[in-house]
Parts: C-alpha cells; sequence; structure tokens
C-alpha cells in the first residue's frame, strides 16, 4: 500500500474534508511519501510550497501540473477535435454581442462570467459564444486510476435568465442513476479522459454544457471542486482506493 500525502490551497475545505475521511494527511517534509496528491495549487501557489517544503520537489505528484489558462484549455481542446463552444481573444466587426459572454481566464464558481460589452481585447478575459438553446450541463468527476464505470456524473440545471448555472446563481446538481445508459454522459466521459490526459492531469472536474440537439460542448476542467453533499463521497471513495494501490500502480498516475 502506497504512503500518500495531499497539499491544497490554504483553508480549502474540500482538502480537509478529504483528510477527515480518508486518512490521508498533509505533507510536512518530515515524513517520507511515495506519493502527493495536489488539490488545485499552481504557478505561485505551488512554488512557495516547494520553497516550503524542498524535498517535494523529489516525490511523484499526482497532478504536477495544473492551473492552466481556461482560455488556452478551450484552445487546445478545440484543436484536439473536441466540440467547445467559439473562443476568442477579440471579436470581429461582424459578430453580435448579444451572441458572446466575457470569461475570466482563471475564476472559481462561475464569477465573472457576463454579457459581452465590447469586441476589443480584455485584461485577464476572453470570449465564448453563448449556447443560447442550452438544456443541462454536466460534470464528470474523473479519475485515470479508475476504470470509467466508477467515475460519476452529474447533472447540473439552472435558470434561463441566468449565464452562469453555478451555485451563487441558483444552478444545482442532480445524481444521474445510470448514466452509462446515456449516450451523452458516456460521450462526455470519453471526452473527459482525453482532457485529463491531453493536460497531463489524472483527476478533475470535468465541465460541459448540452443543447437541445444533444451536443456535447467541454467547457472547463477544475482541479479543485469544491464540494456538496453529493459530491464529498465520491472524492473520499476515489482517493481511498488511491491510497488502498500498490506504489507501482499510484506512480503510474503521478510525475
Amino acid at each position: 500500500m502506497a504512503l500518500i500525502r495531499i497539499v491544497g490551497k490554504k483553508g480549502s475545505r474540500a482538502v480537509k474534508d478529504i483528510k477527515a475521511d480518508t486518512g490521508i494527511r498533509g505533507f510536512v517534509g518530515k515524513v517520507k511519501a511515495d506519493a502527493i496528491i495536489n488539490y488545485g495549487l499552481a504557478g505561485p501557489q505551488m512554488d512557495s510550497f516547494f520553497r516550503k517544503f524542498p524535498s517535494a520537489k523529489r516525490v511523484p505528484i499526482v497532478n504536477r501540473h495544473v492551473g492552466y489558462s481556461k482560455y488556452n484549455v478551450a484552445r487546445r481542446a478545440a484543436e484536439k477535435d473536441i466540440l467547445v463552444p467559439e473562443t476568442k481573444l477579440t471579436l470581429k466587426k461582424s459578430d453580435k454581442l448579444s451572441d458572446y459572454i466575457e470569461k475570466r481566464t482563471a475564476s472559481i464558481g462561475g464569477k465573472g462570467i457576463i454579457k459581452a460589452r465590447g469586441k476589443g481585447r480584455l485584461k485577464g478575459k476572453y470570449y465564448q459564444k453563448f449556447i443560447k438553446d442550452r438544456r443541462y450541463e454536466l460534470r464528470v468527476h474523473a479519475f485515470l486510476w479508475l476504470p470509467q464505470e466508477k467515475w460519476r456524473v452529474q447533472k447540473r440545471l439552472g435558470s434561463d435568465n441566468e449565464i452562469a448555472w453555478n451555485y451563487k446563481n441558483g444552478g444545482h446538481f442532480v445524481s444521474i442513476h445510470s448514466p452509462r445508459s446515456y449516450k451523452s454522459f458516456v460521450h462526455a466521459e470519453e471526452i473527459a479522459e482525453k482532457v485529463l490526459k491531453m493536460l497531463g492531469m489524472s483527476f478533475g472536474a470535468v465541465d460541459f454544457l448540452v443543447d437541445s440537439k444533444s451536443n456535447v460542448y467541454f467547457i472547463e476542467v477544475n482541479s479543485a471542486p469544491g464540494f456538496t453533499e453529493l459530491s464529498k463521497p465520491i472524492y473520499v471513495d476515489a482517493f481511498n482506493r488511491l491510497a488502498n494501490m500498490k506504489t507501482k500502480d499510484v506512480l503510474r498516475f503521478a510525475k
């Protein structure tokens, strides 16, 4: 059985829950670890972690590289022939403002998503085509060390009057029983695996939007999703399974 530790953003409730319910402890640099789970540390935060614990640089890390720009991820996905709402840094004169929304390149929980107000380049933001005939959103909780039938798919619904269906805007998740019975959900799982491998990640909450014609649009991937009553058991179970794997098997998913 592998000795696994976990790190995450300061004050992360999700990391506290994982520690409490799995027995996986935080990395403190004094105890040898076979692998570290990175629950969302990126950029300066990861640099700060390595300065504090330089020995961690020599430890394989699950999700070592995260925190990619949402714009870049969307563009890379499109280059891999994954269906993504049209994504741009600037709009053409012929583009209709009402067809686009502004999104932050780095945000949490749908914050900062508004209707497009102009067509020029925006600092820290990008434009994305607004899918007006959306029916619902999907979130795939994906873990490469588990077979896809063990992944979980949640359906998110919200008001047609809201651009984003995050929790603060009244959006809510519902669990799907037998998701593999639905073609769109299976397709979303397949795309989720492709996205994780494209980014060199081993787990994440991958978000999609489904329109009235059952087209499945990839939206983004979250490396440190917050928990709801529905999602908390998913991550506790997945990390418990990882912690009970042999070291050689865990290292297949760490860098």
